[in-house]
């Protein structure tokens, strides 16, 4: 857990993350009624922990995005088991989505909220902002 968290740290504080960043302001705007459904308060705490209850059920915040990072995995995997001789694209395509979508997937959420804290005080202006402009 804490080398995932290193890991995630050191991935955060190179830039790689910063797509996630942006779909996850884009989401925070886009599903704000449902963040404050599921929050059931305007509580800073609660609007973040409702996000990420929403972000949760959703398990995405960007599909294409994901897809695309997805399939990049997969032609990675193609590429190496290339380079050993299995040269079987579509056999290649199933084993990596049977032995690895699940754990893609679920590194992707823990991405995901990530960046949620560690950009959560921006998501709250987002959030807030829409709120008292609805006002």
């Amino acid at each position: 857990m804490q080398e995932q968290n290193k890991n995630l740290d050191d991935m955060y504080a190179k830039g790689q993350l910063q797509g996630i960043c942006d779909h996850l302001t884009e989401f925070a705007d886009r599903h704000r009624g449902e963040v404050f459904k599921v929050a059931g308060s305007q509580e800073p705490k609660a609007l973040i922990e409702g996000l990420k209850t929403l972000i949760h059920q959703r398990g995405s915040i960007h599909l294409p995005s994901e897809m695309a990072d997805q399939i990049r995995e997969i032609n990675n995997e193609i590429w190496y088991r290339g380079e050993k001789g299995d040269f079987d694209r579509s056999k290649i395509k199933e084993e990596w989505a049977m032995k690895y979508a699940g754990a893609w997937r679920s590194w992707r959420v823990k991405e995901i909220l990530f960046v949620c804290d560690k950009i959560s005080d921006r998501l709250l202006g987002i959030l807030n902002t829409k709120s008292k402009s609805m006002a």
